[in-house]
């Protein structure tokens, strides 16, 4: 088995979605996690609501914007016995260059990937444009030649979601070289709900979390829910999130847009639904469906959501194809009929909160970095059916 020494972390920014599971890393191993970021808070996640993620068990450490290529350098040459990890390299020339330079010092970084966006779509127009096109084309040419590079150079990839594993393993990465990974946010609710709600009210009470952006899905889960308003299904659905609910036609029949659930109140709110949805059109991972489930929430998502893989494995909701309204409001119309199958879905989510925890994810990692070269993707992941 291989010593890490310490673990030192290279990211645009520490978010919830890397910052509770390298602080859990941190205590787990006993040494401290040092992370490196280009800035300490997100402009766009800042506009959103976030806060600035602060957890104990990590060092962290602002590249200065003046020399921050020598900088970096040093660091690296510092730590260069020391175990690196690389999360979202792509969002900064900074981070490409830290990246290479790691592999010239003979580092073999680990990195923490999500897969590239397949389709050609806008975040926020409704029609792709010549430019999303473009760059859906050209996504799979250009990691073909990034998985070309790094695939000798690398200790690993922690994959987000089975699209990362698949477009890393097409791209010529070794399969003992992929760690099927997620994101994890740890329960702050205290206790789950009950199933009294539906077999009291005769009502499915559905929720939508997100940015009011196309990309999310929102058309197709405002026309699943006027079919099932045609219907005279006993459904309805209570939109939160930033953005523009006008350009969504919401606050009409079945249909009520709640405005921003304030930062690190997601669970609290979503406990009080019986149904979470997540109709996205594409999304790396999801980490509103670990809220869910934290919640004791079950989900229903779009095949191209990465975080659909812990409702497949737990059996806490369902999946329908993206874009597909009518299947979409047959899978709503389902649960609010066949409340045993919903029930079960709600125990489901029991199991589903305790093994997507922070800890389990850092007992993971350890566990593949504690691994001989060669057997660490031998490594059972708690969260993937294979």
């Amino acid at each position: 088995m291989s010593n890490p020494g310490q673990f030192i972390t290279w990211q645009p920014v520490l978010t919830d979605h890397q910052a509770f599971t390298l602080a859990e890393l941190a205590r787990q191993a006993g040494v401290p996690v040092i992370a490196y970021v280009t800035a300490l808070e997100d402009s766009t996640r800042r506009k959103q609501g976030w806060s600035d993620t602060q957890v104990s068990g990590i060092e962290r450490h602002l590249i200065p914007s003046s020399r921050s290529w020598l900088y970096c350098h040093r660091k690296l040459l510092h730590h260069r016995n020391d175990t690196h990890i690389f999360c979202g390299t792509f969002q900064s020339p900074l981070l490409i260059y830290c990246l290479i330079m790691a592999t010239w010092l003979n580092i073999k970084p680990y990195l923490i990937s999500e897969p590239y966006c397949p389709v050609a779509q806008s975040y926020f127009r409704k029609r792709p444009g010549i430019l999303d096109q473009l760059k859906a084309t050209l996504r799979p040419i250009l990691y073909r030649f990034y998985a070309g590079f790094i695939k000798t150079k690398i200790q690993g990839i922690f994959s987000i979601s089975q699209l990362a594993l698949h477009q890393y393993s097409k791209a010529g990465v070794a399969s003992e070289k992929l760690f099927p990974f997620g994101y994890f946010i740890p329960v702050s609710v205290k206790t789950l709900r009950s199933a009294r709600r539906v077999q009291d009210q005769h009502e499915l009470r559905v929720v939508f979390v997100g940015s009011l952006i196309t990309i999310k899905g929102l058309d197709t889960l405002v026309e699943a829910m006027h079919l099932l308003h045609s219907r005279k299904s006993k459904i309805t659905l209570d939109i939160f999130g930033p953005g523009d609910p006008n350009l969504f036609s919401l606050n009409q029949n079945n249909i009520r847009y709640c405005g921003q659930i304030p930062f690190g109140s997601t669970q609290e709110v979503v406990a009080h639904y019986d149904l979470l949805v997540l109709p996205s059109l594409y999304d790396g991972w999801g980490v509103v469906i670990n809220e869910a489930l934290c919640a004791g929430v079950p989900v229903i998502c779009s095949d191209r959501v990465g975080a659909g893989v812990l409702i497949n494995t737990f059996h806490a909701g369902m999946t329908f194809k993206s874009s597909d309204a009518l299947g979409l409001a047959n899978c709503l119309s389902m649960l609010a009929t066949e409340q045993n199958l919903l029930v079960g879905m709600q125990q489901a989510t029991t199991k589903a909160a305790a093994s997507i925890q922070p800890e389990r994810a850092a007992s993971y990692m350890l566990q593949v970095f504690h691994a001989p070269d060669g057997e660490k993707g031998l490594v059972p992941s708690p969260w993937y059916p294979f």
